[in-house]
C-alpha cells in the first residue's frame, strides 16, 4: 500500500510539472505574439508617417499629321514637384512653347465631365493631364513618376 501511495504522489507531481510547462509555453507564446504585433504596428506607423516626395512628369506632344503619330513633335515637358509644391516647366520646344504655357494656365476638362482646377489642385492637374483633350493637335502623355531629390 505504501508503494502505491508513493507512485500516486510521483504521478501527481509529474502531472503538475507538465501543466506548469504548458502554461509557461502559452505565456511565452502570448508575450511573443504581443511583441510581434507591436513591432508590426510600429513598422506600419513608421511607413505611414514617412512619405517620399515625388515628381510626376508629363510630356506635351503636337500632332503634325493626325493620322500618323510617328511625325508628332515633343512640345514640352513639365512636372509636379512635391518638394516645390508647384508645376515646373522642364523644357519647351521653341515653336510650341506659347501653346504649352497657355495650357498650363487653364483648367482640365476630362471626357467624363469632370473639371480639374489648375490653381486649386495643381498636382491632380498634372496627374490627369493625359486624360484631357486640349485641342489644336496638342495632347499629353504621362511620362513617369520618380523620387524628388533636392538639387
Amino acid at each position: 500500500m505504501r508503494v502505491k501511495q508513493l507512485l500516486d504522489i510521483q504521478h501527481d507531481q509529474q502531472r503538475n510539472r507538465n501543466k506548469e510547462e504548458v502554461m509557461a509555453r502559452k505565456a511565452t507564446t502570448k508575450n511573443t505574439t504581443k511583441k510581434e504585433e507591436k513591432v508590426v504596428k510600429e513598422e506600419k506607423t513608421i511607413k505611414e508617417d514617412v512619405s517620399i516626395p515625388k515628381r510626376y512628369y508629363i510630356e506635351f506632344w503636337k500632332s503634325i499629321q493626325p493620322a500618323d503619330p510617328r511625325f508628332d513633335v515633343l512640345a514640352g515637358t513639365v512636372y509636379w514637384s512635391d518638394i516645390d509644391q508647384d508645376i515646373v516647366i522642364e523644357g519647351l520646344h521653341n515653336n510650341y512653347s506659347s501653346e504649352v504655357e497657355n495650357l498650363l494656365l487653364g483648367d482640365l476638362a476630362l471626357p467624363n465631365g469632370v473639371f480639374i482646377s489648375r490653381n486649386e489642385t495643381p498636382k491632380e492637374w498634372v496627374k490627369n493631364a493625359h486624360k484631357a483633350d486640349f485641342g489644336n493637335g496638342v495632347y499629353a502623355k504621362t511620362s513617369m513618376e520618380i523620387v524628388d531629390e533636392t538639387e
